[in-house]
C-alpha cells in the first residue's frame, strides 16, 4: 500500500514536546511540518536531535517546510530533511565545518540506488517531491553535487526518474466522458419521445343556428333539469374595504374671542308708556362691523329714566349694560364705540365696545372635501369583477355580467366636518356580488334545443358560443337573495360533423403523414385534412395523444368561435 503524507502546521510559540507529539499522533508515514518564520523551538540542536529520535523510533519521515538559514545547517547536521515548499524536493542541507562554513562536498561514494516500480514512494527516494495539485511527481536518486562526481567515476548513470500516473486528471477525463454520454442519452430522449408533434388541421362542413331560449338559475339545484330548463347556480359574495385621503380646504379662525359690553335702548311709539317694552334674553345676537356677538345677560328695560324721540316715541333704557362675546375668535370682534344691531328686535338699539380678540386661523374640513373623497372611492379600480369572473371560471361556471353589484355600506369621515385638520379620510365598506350559471348545465340546454330544431340530424355541436352569448334577467329584480332566478339566453352555435377527437388520435397515431391525411380525408363531412409534423427530423405521428394537437376550422378556413 503507498504511503501518503500528513501536513503540519506548527504555531510560531510551539514546544517541542508538542511538536514531538503530533509527529507521534500522525497517521500518516510522510509528516510535512510547515515551520512559521523565525521559529526558535527548532533553532535548538538538541531540539532538532529530539525530533529525529521522533522520527527513527515512530517509523516516520519527516520533513521541514523551511528556508531559515539558522534551521537549515542544524537539520543537515541530524540529518532531517528540509524543503523550501510543500511542493518542492525534499534535501539533507549540507554540515557545516566547525568554524562555520559550508564543508566541502564528501568524497565518498554512493551507494548503488535500485528502483523498485511497486515500492511506496518515501521508501524509493525520500526525498521525493510532495505535491497535493495531482501533477506528475518525479522522484530524484541523483546523488548530491559532492557525491554525483565521486559516483560519476564508479560506474554510468542509470536512469533514475519514474512517472507515476496521474489519477486526478484519469478522473477528470472520466467525469467529462460520463457526462458527454448522460447528454447524449438525454438528447434522443428528447428527440424521440418529447420533441415529436403532430399539428391536425380539419376544416369541416359547418352550420351556425340561432339558438334563444329561457331557463331558471338555482343556487339550490343539485343538477340540471332540462325538463323544466333549471340549471345550478352559484352566487360569490366579498367585503372590500377602501379609504381615500384628501387635503382639507376650509379655515377657522381659532384664536381668542372678543369680549366686551354693550348699552342697550328699547323704542315704542304706541301703546301705554307705563308700560316698558320685553326684555331681550341672553343669548341673543348683536352684531357689529361684520362681527356678531352673543348677549351673556337678559337686558331688562325700565320706565324710569324714560325719554322722549323728536318723533314723540319713548326710549326706554336698559337697566344695566350687557355683556357680549364674539361668537368666534378673530381680531375681527376688536371693535369700539360701534353701533350693534340686535337679532329679531328692530325695536331695540345698542351701542358700545369689544376687545381682546385675536387671529389663529387653522384648516378644517368641508363637507366640500368629504365629496370630493366619496368621488375618488367611487372611481377605485373594481378588482372583486375580475377575482369573481376567474373564480367562476374555475368552478366550471358562466359569470353573468348583469348580476355584478358593488353596494357600498356607511362612510365614515375622520375628522368630522367643521373639524380641524389638514387632511381628511373617508372609508367605506363594499359588498361586491356576482352569480354564474353552470356552464355543464347549460350546454345540455343548448344540446336539447338543438336536437329540437335540427329534427334529430345526426349533428355534432362544434361550438356553443356561450362566450359570445346574451345572458339576462327576465326581471329588474336581477339576484335572486333566495331561490330561482328566471333568465334568457340569446347564442350561435356552430353545428357540423361528429369529429371525437380521442378516436381520430387512435386512428393516426403511428402513422406517416401522408397516411394520417388519407384517413382523415375519410371522415364524413371533413375535407383538405393537413398534418404536419415536427421538428424535421419526426417522420411519424407520435403515438402519446398528448404530442397530437387537432384543430378543427369552419369549411371557410376561420377559426370556429
Amino acid at each position: 500500500m503507498a504511503e501518503s503524507k500528513d501536513t503540519i502546521y506548527i504555531d510560531v510559540d510551539e514546544e517541542i514536546t508538542g511538536i514531538i507529539d503530533k509527529v507521534q499522533n500522525s497517521p500518516k508515514d510522510i509528516v510535512a511540518l510547515v515551520l512559521p518564520k523565525r521559529a526558535s523551538v527548532l533553532q535548538s540542536i538538541v531540539n532538532m536531535k529530539l525530533l529525529k529520535r521522533a522520527q527513527d523510533q515512530n517509523s516516520k519521515k519527516i520533513v521541514l517546510i523551511t528556508s531559515e538559514t539558522r534551521i537549515l545547517p542544524l537539520a543537515g547536521a541530524t540529518g532531517l530533511f528540509v524543503a523550501s515548499n510543500l511542493t518542492s524536493k525534499p534535501y539533507i542541507p549540507p554540515v557545516p565545518k566547525p568554524g562555520g562554513a559550508t564543508p566541502a562536498p564528501a568524497k565518498s561514494e554512493p551507494e548503488e540506488v535500485e528502483v523498485d516500480p511497486h515500492a511506496p514512494v518515501s521508501q524509493v527516494a525520500p526525498d521525493a517531491k510532495f505535491a497535493d495539485t495531482g501533477d506528475e511527481i518525479e522522484i530524484d536518486n541523483t546523488p548530491k553535487p559532492a557525491e554525483a562526481a565521486a559516483a560519476a567515476a564508479k560506474k554510468p548513470k542509470k536512469k533514475n526518474k519514474i512517472k507515476v500516473p496521474n489519477f486526478g486528471k484519469f478522473r477528470k477525463k472520466a467525469v467529462i466522458i460520463a457526462l458527454i454520454v448522460l447528454l447524449l442519452i438525454l438528447g434522443l430522449i428528447w428527440a424521440l419521445f418529447i420533441a415529436p408533434k403532430a399539428n391536425v388541421t380539419l376544416k369541416a362542413q359547418t352550420n351556425k343556428l340561432p339558438v334563444s331560449f329561457g331557463f331558471v338559475a338555482d343556487p339550490n339545484a343539485s343538477g340540471v333539469d332540462t325538463a323544466n330548463s333549471v340549471v345550478r347556480a352559484s352566487t360569490r359574495t366579498d367585503k372590500q374595504d377602501f379609504s381615500e385621503t384628501v387635503n382639507t380646504s376650509g379655515t377657522q379662525n381659532k384664536g381668542k374671542k372678543a369680549s366686551g359690553s354693550v348699552t342697550m335702548t328699547a323704542k315704542k311709539c304706541s301703546g301705554n308708556p307705563f308700560n316698558a317694552p320685553s326684555s331681550v334674553p341672553a343669548g341673543t345676537g348683536v352684531s357689529a362691523g361684520g362681527a356678531t356677538f352673543i348677549t351673556q345677560d337678559n337686558a331688562t328695560f325700565t320706565t324710569s329714566g324714560a325719554t322722549t324721540d323728536s318723533d314723540g316715541c319713548f326710549i326706554y333704557p336698559a337697566t344695566h349694560d350687557i355683556n357680549i362675546t364674539a361668537q368666534s375668535g378673530g381680531k375681527d370682534g376688536n371693535v369700539s364705540n360701534a353701533d350693534f344691531s340686535v337679532s329679531g328686535r328692530s325695536d331695540v338699539s345698542a351701542s358700545g365696545s369689544a376687545s381682546g380678540g385675536t387671529d389663529n386661523i387653522v384648516k378644517v374640513v368641508t363637507q366640500a372635501d368629504v365629496d370630493k373623497a366619496k368621488e375618488r372611492l367611487n372611481g377605485e379600480p373594481n378588482e372583486a369583477h375580475d377575482k369573481f369572473v376567474s373564480d367562476l371560471k374555475d368552478k366550471g361556471y358562466v359569470p353573468l355580467e348583469d348580476s355584478f353589484k358593488a353596494t357600498p355600506g356607511d362612510f365614515t369621515v375622520t375628522p368630522a366636518v367643521n373639524s380641524e385638520g389638514e387632511q381628511v379620510t373617508v372609508s367605506v365598506t363594499k359588498t361586491y356580488t356576482m352569480m354564474g350559471v353552470n356552464q355543464d348545465d347549460l350546454q345540455k340546454l343548448i344540446d336539447d334545443q338543438v336536437k329540437q330544431q335540427e329534427g334529430g340530424k345526426s349533428q355534432s355541436i362544434l361550438s356553443y358560443g356561450i362566450d359570445q352569448a346574451d345572458i339576462k334577467f327576465n326581471s329588474a329584480g336581477s339576484l335572486a337573495d333566495d331561490g330561482q332566478t328566471p333568465l334568457t339566453i340569446d347564442t350561435e352555435v356552430v353545428v357540423g360533423p361528429n369529429l371525437n377527437q380521442d378516436d381520430i388520435k387512435n386512428k393516426i397515431a403511428g402513422k406517416k403523414s401522408g397516411e394520417a391525411q388519407d384517413i382523415l380525408g375519410q371522415i364524413p363531412g371533413v375535407k383538405n385534412p393537413t398534418v404536419e409534423l415536427s421538428p424535421f427530423w419526426v417522420g411519424h405521428v407520435p403515438g402519446n395523444h398528448s404530442k397530437i394537437n387537432i384543430v378543427i376550422q369552419q369549411s371557410d378556413g376561420s377559426s370556429i368561435p
